[in-house]
């Protein structure tokens, strides 16, 4: 979605008017479309991204790591300490321009022009001399327009400004269009948001033009116009529809939600921005840290397999030991061929022995009896490695766990250091962050507390008291909770919720029958050299709760 339609882009570019004059101190690039203008007192942000296409004052930001393309290493060489002299909205379309007066470094004066452009998806930003273009952010060529370099700058085709319409304008249309298809087709700045508020207001059936009736003309000449008198208000509502922000000029009478109220189109539009910027963040680094430990179980998985592999070949080791115990007696002289068979009196039975190649019995038994040492002593190593490996699976799962139900930056941040320290990611430049708190909830008089990572799980069975009581989800990837008992004794119902935070905070958070595991926490300990978050416990009762009571509860 657009974050600016005309109608807001009209009222930013009214606020843009105290710039005129300024002088532009710097260009910079934050990330591959977004643009930052560095007047003398304000700040510009240009958004070219399609999903959140927008332009506004903003506060300054740090661009330090950043690196410019050559169309923003172009306009600081042409626009740099340039004057500000206009700006102005095309019609009233999504473009805006920027004229600026610079003299150049031999004395000759120039007049630039740095049109914006939001059309769908071919959001552009270029810089213009002389109505020919000396750069674009984006080339294109399309049936109807081309935007290529020293190509003269053309227009897209103008629509009706809806500040132009005069009241007869609906009494004598005799349109075979449909009213939502003329209107966004002909009146520069309806959308289809636009246009649905505007059948709202008129209580009218998306219907044929032609067909309205003297009445029905009449009252989408009213909806019409009491949307142009309350966009001269000077407000910007913001709505949240259900995570999707939806901005405008005008308050939106069809929808349900309450309305974030803006004086400041640019103030609006940065709101919206920062956040859908930072849910953006949160969603790509969920995706990546997610991928990168499905790959580390992909392989952790592989591993295992190879290991208890060897280890059921190293389970067959007694047979060696029999090999060289029943070849340990036979003379030379028995040996015909490959095989040996010798009596073997445990069984009763005749029981055929090969000889290793190239050697003779006494050398065959000794062979076996080495070879029977190797694979008992590689078999505590295997074993060793196994729970090694069971044990780096589980945390791999649970960290996987809490990816996914992390519901902040700031929990995924911690995450993604745990993996740094683990070797799952290359250690970049570390900050100073403050380390978020454990979730908390409050029930009936007593104090429960739930790591939201593995960094916190540890901490929190590390702070608590021995005489707390600890709970978990069992068998299963899921948050540590713990109940601050302050020496008290624990009531049955307060000891249920908190299996059930502990079951809602887990993998198993839309089954309806989950079991619980819960000890003080003087029985919980973490192993020598295990991962973050891993331990293990005795002295343990199970509860089995339904993790959907914690929803009937405020949190």
């Amino acid at each position: 979605m657009m974050l600016i339609d005309s109608f807001i882009l009209k009222k930013i570019v009214e606020e843009f008017q105290r710039l005129k004059e300024s002088s532009l101190r710097q260009v910079y690039q934050f990330d591959r479309s977004t643009i930052y203008l560095y007047f003398q007192d304000q700040v510009v942000r240009v958004c070219l991204d399609p999903v959140f296409a927008h332009i506004c004052t903003t506060q300054k930001e740090d661009f330090s790591d950043h690196h410019p393309s050559n169309f923003v290493m172009l306009m600081r060489a042409r626009l740099r300490n340039a004057r500000l002299k206009r700006i102005e909205q095309i019609g009233f379309d999504r473009i805006v321009f920027f004229e600026f007066d610079k003299i150049d470094e031999v004395g000759d004066r120039h007049l630039y022009r740095l049109y914006i452009e939001f059309l769908a998806t071919h959001c552009n930003a270029l810089l213009v001399e002389n109505n020919l273009v000396v750069d674009s952010f984006r080339y294109f060529s399309t049936s109807s327009r081309i935007v290529q370099k020293d190509h003269p700058y053309e227009l897209p085709e103008q629509r009706i400004d809806p500040f132009e319409i005069s009241y007869d304008f609906f009494n004598l249309l005799d349109e075979k269009q449909i009213i939502s298809q003329f209107i966004s087709r002909t009146i520069a700045g309806f959308s289809k948001l636009l246009v649905t508020e505007l059948l709202t207001r008129a209580k009218l059936d998306d219907k044929v033009i032609c067909n309205l009736n003297p009445f029905e003309r009449n009252s989408l000449k009213h909806a019409f116009f009491s949307i142009i008198n309350d966009f001269q208000k000077n407000c910007i509502y913001v709505y949240d529809e259900n995570g999707r922000f939806v901005l405008s000029a005008v308050p939106l009478t069809h929808l349900t939600q309450n309305a974030l109220v803006f004086e400041s189109a640019s103030k609006a539009v940065d709101y919206v921005h920062g956040i859908m910027y930072k849910h953006q963040l949160f969603k790509q680094m969920q995706t990546n840290l997610m991928k990168i430990v499905k790959e580390y179980v992909r392989k952790e998985s592989k591993t295992l397999d190879a290991i208890e592999d060897e280890l059921s070949e190293c389970g067959r080791s007694d047979r060696f030991l029999k090999y060289g115990e029943l070849l340990k007696y036979v003379p030379d002289q028995n040996q015909t061929g490959n095989v040996v068979d010798i009596f073997d009196y445990t069984t009763g039975k005749v029981f055929s022995v090969p000889l290793v190649k190239g050697k003779n019995v006494k050398q065959s038994s000794q062979y076996y009896f080495g070879l029977y040492k190797k694979l008992k002593e590689k078999w505590q190593v295997l074993q060793t490695r196994v729970t090694q490996s069971r044990q780096l699976l589980a945390y791999l799962e649970q960290l996987l766990h809490t990816i996914e139900s992390a519901d902040d930056l700031e929990t995924l941040e911690e995450i993604k250091q745990e993996m740094a320290q683990q070797g799952m990611l290359k250690r970049g430049r570390q900050q100073i962050q403050k380390e978020s708190d454990f979730k908390k909830v409050e029930y009936q008089g007593f104090l429960i507390m739930i790591g939201k990572n593995n960094r916190q799980n540890e901490k929190l069975v590390r702070q608590v008291n021995d005489r707390d009581l600890w709970l978990h989800v069992h068998e299963m990837p899921g948050a540590h909770v713990v109940i601050k008992t302050e020496g008290r004794v624990v009531p049955q119902k307060v000891l249920e919720y908190a299996a059930a935070l502990a079951a809602y905070h887990s993998k198993a958070r839309f089954s309806s029958k989950v079991p619980v595991d819960y000890t003080f926490i003087k029985n919980v300990h973490k192993p020598k050299g295990s991962p973050p978050g891993f331990v293990v416990y005795t002295n343990y009762e199970t509860l089995f709760v339904n993790p959907q009571i914690v929803e009937s509860y405020p949190q």
